[in-house]
């Protein structure tokens, strides 16, 4: 099996620093050109499904990787962003003075962790086989890396970081790749796994 996880395109509260979490906010103008370009760069990549955060801005990018490769979404609230309480809407520079040892009530990063992980669990268990799509959120990659035991690593709007799932233990063959990003058009994935 193998895991695409895709992290949402751009929103405004991306670029003006403020913190997310499970607020709703929706792709912006580029972050919607950005999914429209991840979606032409997979048309023709065979997906088995694609399980997307419930938060617009994922489901929206999902939606428009599904439009290209007519692959179907089951949205849920488990692949939602890292709850930050109090925090939320907050600049981050902002959240971090007052609120340096963490919101009252979010989640920890701990928690993230544990959350992607018995979702990564549950998806083994289950009858999928092939290629999948994980729609969702920078926080909640870097949670999945964590938890296969690679430190944090910059996540890229729309980046595309991949687990494959073999032999009962989880591996890491690419991470941020954002190669639709870098042409216009794209229309191939080299330098992203296409076997499993």
């Amino acid at each position: 099996m193998d895991i695409w996880l895709i992290r949402h395109g751009e929103t405004d509260w991306n670029v003006n620093g403020r913190v997310q979490g499970w607020t709703d906010i929706p792709l912006n103008v580029v972050g919607r050109d950005q999914a429209r370009r991840l979606g032409e760069y997979l048309e023709g990549v065979p997906f088995s499904h694609i399980y997307s955060s419930d938060l617009s801005r994922a489901f929206d990018t999902a939606k428009a990787v599904a439009a290209k490769t007519g692959t179907p979404i089951t949205t849920t609230k488990l692949l939602r962003e890292q709850y930050f309480g109090q925090a939320e809407g907050l600049h981050r520079a902002e959240k971090e003075r007052r609120f340096p040892n963490g919101a009252p009530g979010a989640e920890t990063s701990e928690d993230v962790e544990r959350r992607i992980g018995t979702f990564l669990t549950d998806l083994t268990n289950s009858n999928h086989a092939g290629r999948l799509i994980i729609a969702t959120h920078g926080g909640i990659i870097k949670g999945a890396l964590r938890w296969v035991g690679m430190k944090n690593v910059p996540i890229t709007n729309t980046s595309i970081t991949c687990l494959r799932f073999e032999r009962g233990v989880f591996r890491v063959t690419a991470v941020n790749a954002t190669p639709h990003l870098a042409s216009p058009t794209g229309s191939s994935t080299a330098g992203i796994p296409q076997h499993g």
